[in-house]
């Protein structure tokens, strides 16, 4: 309301009679505009490590989506210590007609193993978590 006030009591000094609205000056988003970003639903994550060398690990997480409109947008990682933090965003598209039906999905997730030690470590993907165990260091040794 005081940013409307501020714009017609500006308008007021200017040569044109017609008071300014505030939409001359804001661009205001409109639903075709707007996107939310949230967290996909798992329900279920298996971890598959490769037998080579360097050790490759894959997270294959399963989960639904809850209409036609929503879409895995991103999927960020992060480790804290021996705890990798798996999120796949979903984000809604706008303007389209949705159906309700639920979507099923399977993203497989790289994570970034190499360069980590021996040891047992644990996966959360948006709240399921599962542990795998490196038997080996997982180091790509220096070439002399």
């Amino acid at each position: 309301m005081t940013l409307f006030i501020l714009f017609y009591s500006l308008s007021a000094c200017s040569s044109r009679n017609k008071p300014a609205s505030p939409e001359q000056y804001l661009e205001i988003p409109t639903s075709q505009t707007l996107t939310t970003a949230n967290q996909a639903r798992v329900n279920h994550i298996q971890i598959v490590i490769t037998e080579s060398f360097p050790i490759q690990v894959n997270v294959v997480a399963q989960g639904h989506l809850p209409d036609s409109c929503m879409l895995i947008d991103q999927v960020t990682e992060e480790r804290n210590m021996n705890t990798f933090i798996v999120k796949i965003l979903t984000t809604h598209q706008p303007g389209k007609n949705c159906t309700p039906a639920t979507q099923t999905f399977e993203e497989i997730i790289p994570l970034t193993v190499v360069g980590l030690k021996a040891g047992i470590y644990a996966v959360q993907v948006n709240g399921i978590t599962d542990t795998f165990e490196l038997e080996i260091d997982n180091i790509i040794p220096q070439s002399p």
